[in-house]
């Protein structure tokens, strides 16, 4: 396997943290109503 498959599988730590950050902001089960990351702001 190369280094390259290898990344695909299992994400570099930093990219991790990073995904972990973006779940505690976001949470799934109560997303924020005031500011929705996916609507541009006005």
């Amino acid at each position: 396997m190369t280094a390259k498959e290898h990344g695909k599988k299992e994400p570099a730590k930093k990219e991790r943290d990073l995904d972990e950050a973006l779940k505690e902001s976001f949470p799934a089960s109560d997303p924020p109503s005031q500011e929705d990351p996916d609507r541009p702001k006005k």
